[in-house]
């Protein structure tokens, strides 16, 4: 068993943005004229872009701080899912959790790894679409070039746009943000110089969103329709962009961008030729949130290759209990009992997690016909220490329970499209009209409530449709690091402390609206190479700001 620990920042050893300007490294072989006439040269380094994103140990934090969580985008879903209220930790040794301390608020300041975590990560990401970005001139680029282009900005446009909802700090009733409303993260391009980095300060939330309204409106222009599957955006991923985006801006007060929410998740319904999962997809054992390529849903995702992967630094090997050889099985990550308690019986996706009468006595009839991964042995050995609403949405690659190079190797969702249905009916109602908004999720819920019971029509304002459309996402998206967004947008509060719940005593943390941790802290590391940052241009510390439930 690990011991959980916060480690503090070794001052340097981590990225900052002022230090990403070189477009190649030093001493390479290659000029930037050389790679951008090569067509294997700039496809590699396409590749690597989703590739880097689900390497094991990529970032360094494993190997400089012994960090089992260091493994790239579905670390940062892993980590900010923590810091909601649905993942319930269902094992007895909390150590275990990797990302506790996002559970608990703790250690959340610019000295420690928690916050710096997302900042290196995206930042890294961002260097690696700059370069592309940089040495290929559109003028004169081939049409496979132009669509390398194309996703090289896509990426960019979802990297910012993730970093700005993000550091964009928002009104909570725990720390004092008046200081820095309004202020995102700073802006590096191929524009910036070495000597700009040096003194980059945050960007004004207007700006950020109309840069990345810019880089979308490229990555449209660039793209191949027809060139691009599930795992590079396609035309259809960059509209859902648009979407994410204009909610965003609607919230925050935008004039006409709820409408256009609206109609940009309408255009990436419709150019993606995505359909919601169904039942069979949704639940099996095989396949199940492990395979972009056998459903389709999902518009954009990762997939990854066993050679990248550390047997126990993965998303499969924290998330996915029915594998033997990981953490899950010794975390039992689980759905919150008091949202589990909502979900309609009818409603599929409740078989994601286990019921209480099925763990009690297995063999008894039970209210659902559970399909497991693996064998016989596997599914004994599965439930023999299974806890009640234990999840089984995230299975081991092809059902494998035992072996971890082939049980790891799963694909990770960056945007599947069932998404776009919630934030087309989130946007039609906060743009007044309620009962388009009902419409649309009335609809959607026709894919997961067969029997035709279930209806929003009784949520006639717009404050408690939210809060319905909110829950069923939250059961729709649980694990895969969107939800936080939706949080801190809607000024929703989280609830683990509650009697009869099924949160370890140590992670029953709640707030009255917003978690002050969901306005991320700037690494004190980007200090170093970027006066333009501050401590009084950081968000404020939000450590110890919750208070444990204790019962009572």
């Amino acid at each position: 068993m690990k011991t959980l620990k916060y480690i503090s920042i070794a001052l340097g050893l981590v990225l900052a943005t002022g230090c990403i300007k070189e477009t190649f490294p030093q001493g390479s072989t290659q000029t930037s004229a050389q790679v951008a006439k090569s067509a294997s040269a700039l496809k590699a380094m396409v590749n690597a872009i989703p590739s880097s994103m689900t390497t094991t140990g990529f970032l360094g934090y494993y190997s400089n701080y012994g960090q089992h969580s260091d493994f790239g985008f579905p670390s940062l879903a892993f980590r900010t899912e923590n810091m909601l209220e649905d993942l319930a930790f269902g094992g007895t040794e909390t150590g275990y959790n990797w990302a506790g301390g996002y559970a608990q608020n703790t250690a959340m300041s610019s000295e420690y790894i928690a916050c710096s975590y997302f900042w290196d990560a995206y930042y890294t990401y961002i260097k690696s679409c700059t370069d592309i970005i940089s040495i290929i001139d559109p003028a004169t680029a081939n049409s496979e070039d132009l669509n390398y282009l194309g996703i090289a900005h896509a990426y960019r446009a979802m990297f910012y746009l993730d970093l700005a909802r993000l550091y964009e700090p928002k009104e909570n009733a725990y720390t004092d943000v008046s200081g820095v409303l309004g202020l995102t993260v700073p802006l590096v391009t191929e524009a910036t110089t070495e000597e700009s980095a040096t003194n980059n300060p945050r960007l004004p939330r207007e700006e950020m969103y109309a840069f990345i309204l810019s880089e979308l409106e490229k990555a449209e222009t660039y793209i191949d329709p027809a060139a691009n599957g599930y795992t590079k955006p396609s035309l259809g991923a960059i509209y859902g962009l648009y979407a994410r985006a204009y909610l965003e801006m609607g919230a925050a007060g935008d004039a006409g961008a709820y409408a256009k929410a609206a109609e940009y998740a309408d255009q990436a319904i419709t150019a993606s030729g995505r359909t919601p999962l169904t039942q069979a997809q949704w639940e099996d054992p095989t396949t199940g949130f492990n395979s972009g390529a056998a459903n389709n849903a999902w518009i954009w995702g990762l997939t990854t290759s066993s050679e990248n992967l550390g047997n126990i630094i993965c998303f499969t090997a924290h998330m996915s209990s029915e594998g033997s050889w990981g953490y899950a099985p010794f975390t039992k990550f689980s759905m919150n009992k008091a949202t589990y308690e909502k979900i309609s019986n009818s409603d599929f996706r409740k078989h994601s997690w286990l019921d209480p009468a099925y763990v009690e006595n297995p063999a008894g009839k039970q209210p659902y016909d559970y399909k497991f991964a693996g064998t016989a042995d596997d599914k004994a050995r599965y439930l023999a220490d299974a806890v009640p609403y234990q999840s089984i949405k995230f299975r081991p690659a092809q059902g494998e329970c035992v072996d971890y190079t082939t049980g790891n190797a799963t694909d990770f969702p960056l945007m599947r499209v069932e998404e776009m249905y919630f934030i087309k009916a989130e946007a039609l109602a906060a743009n007044g009209d309620i009962p388009a908004g009902q419409a649309v999720l009335n609809d959607f819920m026709r894919n997961r409530i067969t029997d035709g019971s279930y209806s929003c029509s009784a949520y006639t304002d717009l404050e408690s449709f939210t809060d319905e459309l909110l829950l069923q996402k939250r059961i729709e998206f649980w694990g895969e690091g969107i939800l936080i967004y939706d949080y801190k947008r809607l000024a929703e509060g989280i609830t683990r402390g509650y009697e009869g719940t099924n949160h370890a005593s140590v992670f029953c943390y709640n707030s009255e609206g917003r978690s002050p941790q969901w306005n991320i802290v700037i690494t004190r590391a980007e200090f170093q190479s970027n006066k333009g940052i501050t401590d009084a241009t950081n968000n404020p510390d939000p450590s110890g700001k919750l208070i444990l439930w204790s019962g009572n």
